[in-house]
């Protein structure tokens, strides 16, 4: 889910008429170097007349859209905020759009994770109880909660029958397993965790140390120190306070899960990109503190070399990760021409959006630790070698969901 960022982000991994055909893979270039002609960025969804056609390539798409992933299969599933209940909409590879109302209008859908089946698990605060819960849809539009909120399995306590807490991110593991962070509660401490469902029901924590603190100095402190945990720190010592709430999860094909954080760091806005793999080896990637958008605004090129993970700048909400590959987002300034990002043939309706739309500047992240400005957008995923990626015109509520390749 891309949330507006209210405190502190901390990344951390555990281990239409459409555009050209894409060109060929480009390289890594230096920042000084002339940039290489601009990947096609192809319209897939949005920008026409019709809110209820069929194709996707002709529906007019309105809406705020809280989260993107995609299933195995390259089925788009957009979490949308609009009128009436928030919706599920499901994009197949042959452009076929469908919709699935998310019950009750009341009820908020914050995020979202696809199953290898293909089923869609839904972070849903449902309204009418006040209670958080995941429900898992399946491809074909039934639904049932896994945890949480009526769920038959445990709460979001490691023991059966608890159903408390928020949940704050989700992701399903390399195995399948249904990963979620949830803000707890219990006998006088407070903090994040990471659980993971087990195949039998059962729910393991696999991060994260609630802890109770006498003074506000003292919670301040730990507050930090979750955001700049100690290489050699194991994660279930990962000591958590009320002020750090994960909150965004993506895996990766080896068993990396990703984690973006929420917390502050000396009275300040702070981020953090740091890495756990499987074998619980902890360690910080880079660290900066929000200091405004200020700066150069990016490359007026996309996968334009821009230097080092540490040099990223002001990260933002969203996150995506795949083969190797870390999407993020930040509040660096666009550059005043954009043309270069939206390369491509688009009808009257999509040039509209485009032409107006604003957005983060998603960057990403190579296993050397160089990044690139990738796209700009509101909301993004990366899936098969593409970028996936959602561009709104927030004045006129409208939206085209776009991609591009990735180079090699």
């Amino acid at each position: 889910m891309h949330r507006p960022l209210a405190a502190a982000a901390l990344i951390l991994v555990i281990t239409g008429c459409t555009a050209t055909t894409p060109s060929p893979a480009g390289r890594t270039q230096a920042p000084t170097a002339r940039a290489e002609a601009a990947p096609p960025f192809e319209i897939v969804a949005g920008g026409g007349t019709d809110a209820f056609a069929g194709k996707a390539i002709d529906r007019k798409l309105t809406g705020a859209v809280r989260d993107l992933e995609l299933a195995p299969d390259g089925t788009v599933n957009l979490l949308i905020s609009s009128d009436g209940p928030d919706q599920l909409q499901r994009i197949t590879p042959d452009g076929t759009l469908t919709k699935i109302d998310l019950d009750y209008a009341q009820n908020i859908g914050r995020q979202i994770a696809v199953g290898p089946d293909g089923s869609t698990y839904v972070n849903l605060n449902v309204g009418r109880a006040s209670r958080d819960a995941v429900y898992r849809i399946n491809p074909d539009g039934s639904r049932r909660p896994v945890i949480g909120y009526d769920a038959a399995v445990a709460g979001i306590d490691d023991s059966p029958g608890r159903a408390t807490g928020k949940f704050t991110a989700l992701t399903i593991d390399a195995e399948g397993r249904l990963v979620f962070a949830a803000d707890v509660t219990k006998s006088g401490k407070a903090g994040t965790v990471m659980r993971r469902v087990e195949a039998d029901g059962s729910v393991r924590t696999i991060a994260g140390k609630p802890a109770e603190f006498t003074t506000l100095d003292a919670a301040k402190a730990a507050s930090a120190a979750a955001l700049h945990p100690s290489a050699s720190g194991a994660p279930l010592d990962w000591a958590t306070t009320a002020a750090v709430h994960v909150d965004e999860l993506a895996t990766q094909p080896d068993g990396t899960i990703a984690l973006e954080v929420i917390g502050s760091d000396s009275d300040m806005v702070a981020e953090s990109i740091l890495t756990l793999t499987p074998r619980g080896e902890l360690s910080e990637l880079a660290a900066s503190q929000l200091r405004g958008m200020g700066g150069e605004p990016v490359s007026p090129a996309p996968f334009t070399r821009e230097g080092t993970v540490e040099e990223i700048g002001v990260l933002y909400n969203g996150m995506s990760a795949a083969d190797g590959l870390l999407a993020v987002s930040t509040t660096k300034r666009p550059p005043e021409d954009t043309s270069r990002y939206y390369n491509g043939r688009y009808t009257p309706g999509q040039q509209a959006i485009l032409r107006k739309a604003r957005g983060k500047a998603i960057r990403l992240i190579r296993p050397d630790g160089s990044f690139s400005t990738a796209a700009l957008g509101a909301d993004f995923a990366l899936h098969g070698g593409y970028l996936y990626v959602v561009c709104r015109d927030f004045l006129a509520n409208e939206l085209v969901l776009g991609r591009v390749k990735i180079p090699a």
